[in-house]
């Protein structure tokens, strides 16, 4: 039977999941065994639809759970994506929601201690993919698409307000979309390795990268983790440490923090034969 050794210090960060019930099933799996009860899921989770979805969480995180690890322990985070299901879950709760037993919703602008850390939780971005390339709609309001996937002003100004009330420095930012400053980073780093590009003509997007970068600029945090782009990536832009995740099993769509000595590790993916990625990140 496989053991793990929990650890205390230790958060694994998770990509957009896209409700892909075998990539969650798979990312949860790999954080426990690797001793990991704090996961954090940085939106696009959508795996909430009835109380059928619910229950098949609770059975995947005991069942992936190691032998000897109290499956009661582990705490899953997550926060909302553009691909989410906004009659179910409220970025504007006043409060964390418990979703399930081990699975927590963490609305915009709410925060917590985690594994020693303190983590600011922000939802939020635009759907690019709301209508083909002759513009038009592919998405149906209210059944696959919701405007309030959009970060609104008073979000934001609730947020800075709560911040400025508040003494306790932000470890982490955790984000789906990201600031200006490092959007601009993944689009030049695509075009470098010629990858499709991001798009630049997105109204709603600048916005909301805009009030990230606010918020950002605000709390100071010593990290920044986003998913959002699907593309692996990390460094300083606009001041702030950056880490960009992958998204379902592909690599990158997991980092690990220990918070002892915050040094990173990304696990080599399950179609890797390579070995994990130690990150040079914030020390």
């Amino acid at each position: 039977m496989v053991q793990a050794t929990q650890s205390p210090t230790l958060i694994a960060f998770i990509g957009d999941l896209h409700g892909n019930r075998s990539a969650f099933e798979y990312t949860a799996a790999v954080a426990l065994h690797r001793g990991c009860t704090t996961i954090v899921q940085v939106g696009d989770f959508w795996m909430y639809n009835s109380d059928r979805d619910i229950a098949m969480m609770q059975r995947a995180l005991r069942h992936a759970c190691p032998w000897n690890m109290d499956p009661d322990l582990i705490d899953y985070r997550f926060i909302d994506g553009n691909h989410e299901n906004f009659d179910l879950i409220d970025p504007d709760a006043a409060a964390p929601v418990q979703v399930s037993g081990n699975v927590t919703y963490m609305p915009r602008g709410s925060r917590a201690n985690l594994a020693g850390a303190e983590l600011m939780f922000f939802g939020g971005a635009s759907s690019v993919d709301r209508f083909d390339d002759r513009g038009a709609p592919v998405r149906t309001t209210g059944r696959d698409w919701w405007p309030a996937e959009n970060i609104t002003h008073a979000q934001v100004g609730r947020a800075l307000d709560m911040a400025s009330g508040d003494s306790r420095p932000v470890d982490i930012l955790v984000t789906h979309e990201t600031t200006t400053e490092t959007f601009q980073a993944l689009s030049d780093e695509r075009a470098r390795q010629r990858f499709r590009q991001l798009d630049a003509d997105d109204l709603e997007g600048d916005r909301n990268r805009w009030f990230l970068s606010r918020i950002a600029q605000a709390v100071n945090p010593r990290m920044q983790v986003h998913g959002h782009h699907h593309m692996p990536f990390s460094g300083v832009f606009g001041g702030v440490h950056d880490l960009s995740l992958g998204a379902e099993k592909q690599f990158g769509a997991m980092a690990i923090l220990d918070t002892s000595d915050w040094s990173w590790t990304v696990p080599a993916s399950r179609k890797d034969t390579g070995e994990d990625v130690d990150l040079e990140m914030a020390s």
